[in-house]
């Protein structure tokens, strides 16, 4: 239910970024980047272990966001157009397609240690009695797996849709859609267990 309600944000979202230049990342997806980094560097004033870990975070989350909104994010300003069958061409896609391939594995290596970071500082605010902090953690955690999980698949996708408008695609040169984040056997995340759990037990 909450990667579907992620889903439904997103594409009303861009119902609102129609003005949005051909490749920027829109308001709606960067706003959130900017809060959470925000809350995080107020969190980092706490004392203890609790700052700590929030710096910490902080530290790690702002280049990686950064890099998403650069590389990532933008394919989606297409996304609309794409689900109408009108994928507008663009002379620079594959060019870009092959970044988004080349940075998608750095990308998941990061978005581990991130959520690492994340995870670290849950257990330190529950420790030292700051639920507020906590629950920030909590929050931030499901943004950065559905950010790996739902958009950059999807940014992938529409990266295609608009490649084959503007080329005759080249499935040689293909990137990788990437794989759920944490495969099955995830990290230990405040007992909430795999995420992406099926059922599915065979091999």
């Amino acid at each position: 239910m909450h990667t579907s309600f992620v889903i439904a944000a997103v594409i009303s979202a861009f119902a609102v970024t129609a003005s949005a230049a051909p490749f920027e990342t829109s308001y709606v997806l960067s706003a959130p980047h900017a809060d959470f980094l925000m809350q995080l560097e107020k969190a980092a004033d706490a004392p203890g272990r609790t700052g700590a870990a929030a710096r910490k975070a902080a530290d790690l989350l702002g280049p990686h966001m950064e890099v998403e909104e650069r590389v990532v994010l933008p394919f989606l300003a297409h996304t609309q157009a794409v689900a109408r069958g009108q994928a507008p061409t663009d002379p620079q896609i594959l060019t870009r397609l092959q970044t988004l391939s080349a940075e998608l594995p750095r990308l998941q290596d990061a978005e581990i240690e991130v959520v690492t970071a994340l995870v670290d500082l849950f257990a330190a605010a529950e420790e030292d009695g700051q639920p507020e902090i906590s629950r920030l953690a909590e929050r931030m955690i499901w943004h950065q797996t559905n950010d790996a999980d739902v958009l950059y698949p999807a940014a992938v996708l529409v990266g295609y849709s608009v490649h084959a408008e503007t080329a005759e695609a080249d499935p040689a040169g293909r990137p990788t859609v990437p794989v759920p984040l944490y495969g099955r056997d995830p990290m230990p995340m405040m007992g909430v267990g795999n995420p992406h759990h099926t059922g599915n037990t065979r091999p």
